[in-house]
């Protein structure tokens, strides 16, 4: 039998696991360009943990967040396009008549040829900055820790402590869902679209080219080609979500974040080793009688009465922490 024990709600271990868990400032993240086809994708960002919604204890060393509250405080998306190269061969432009007598059948204006969007990329990288939907962003997240005793001292006070910590064992993400009700997605990557258009414009160094380039892609203004390249329809949150979630990739981008954010935070609780009983003090002789040789001042100092901490150990059975230990020399 253990010397202590003592019981730690799930009510009272939420309050405290709130308290030591939550980030700030910011997590920030730049995710890898992704490149798909022609196109490629980036993202940049940052979080805060905002704290367990449930906490559900497990038999044993283990608890569940089931609701674990994510903010958002910024969220970039670029993207930029790698065309393919076409060759426009050389042709006249204005050729004098046969019958001229001045220069009779030749090119006054020849078209030397050349090759556009020899560049990785062309286009980009556009920047669509979506701090305007952070609200509608939803991000759920999900995982099981484990918990943990572990003997530390403290680096300022010298102090040494019993310390519980709660470790992720693992971190689920669900995909981030949108719901832009008030409408602001669709003009900002319209935006972002026409800034892709100009660029893509300004490799054609004449309008005449505009035309022939169209004619080589086979579509009817560069605005179409583009949007057609970013796969986007009628539902622009459905395409931002297929983006971040599938092309990208941001939901492990998040969950290696928030693990690795997790290990570096403080105990949940913590226990003085040596357990103190009776802080020092002094005592009032006249307090206490019985001295075999009367003190020669009225007061007495007396030392601090405290016991090291053995076998600590803390797990959970139902809905209670039971955290356990015995008292040494």
């Amino acid at each position: 039998m253990t010397d202590v024990t003592f019981a730690v709600s799930e009510r009272a271990f939420k309050a405290a696991f709130n308290k030591a868990y939550p980030s700030l400032p910011s997590l920030p993240f730049d995710g890898s360009n992704t490149v798909l086809g022609l196109v490629w994708y980036g993202v940049e960002g940052a979080i805060h943990i905002e704290g367990a919604g449930d906490i559900d204890f497990e038999d044993g060393n283990t608890f569940l967040v089931s609701e674990l509250d994510i903010g958002w405080d910024k969220l970039i998306l670029r993207f930029g396009f790698d065309i393919p190269p076409i060759k426009i061969g050389g042709f006249c432009l204005i050729r004098m008549p046969e019958d001229s007598w001045f220069f009779p059948g030749e090119c006054i204006l020849p078209f030397p040829g050349t090759t556009i969007f020899t560049g990785a990329p062309d286009i980009g990288p556009i920047t669509l900055n979506l701090n305007a939907i952070i609200p509608y962003v939803v991000s759920e997240v999900s995982g099981r820790y484990k918990i943990g005793i572990r003997k530390e001292t403290d680096a300022i006070s010298g102090k040494s402590y019993q310390r519980i910590y709660a470790d992720p064992e693992a971190i689920d993400v669900d995909p981030i869902s949108i719901n832009d009700t008030l409408g602001k997605l669709p003009t900002i990557v319209k935006a972002g679209v026409a800034v892709a258009s100009a660029q893509m414009l300004a490799f054609l160094p004449q309008a005449w080219m505009v035309d022939v380039v169209l004619s080589f892609l086979g579509v009817p203004t560069v605005t179409a080609y583009l949007l057609d390249l970013l796969d986007i329809h009628d539902d622009m949150e459905e395409w931002l979500m297929d983006v971040l979630n599938v092309s990208i990739g941001v939901d492990n981008l998040l969950m290696q974040l928030i693990l690795d954010d997790m290990l570096k935070k403080d105990a949940v609780f913590e226990i003085e080793d040596p357990y103190p009983f009776v802080p020092a003090g002094k005592i009032d002789v006249a307090d206490f009688g019985g001295f075999p040789v009367p003190p020669a001042t009225p007061e007495v100092e007396h030392p601090a009465i405290a016991a090291s901490i053995l076998n600590a150990s803390a797990e959970f059975d139902e809905d209670n922490m039971f955290v356990r230990f015995d008292f040494g020399p």
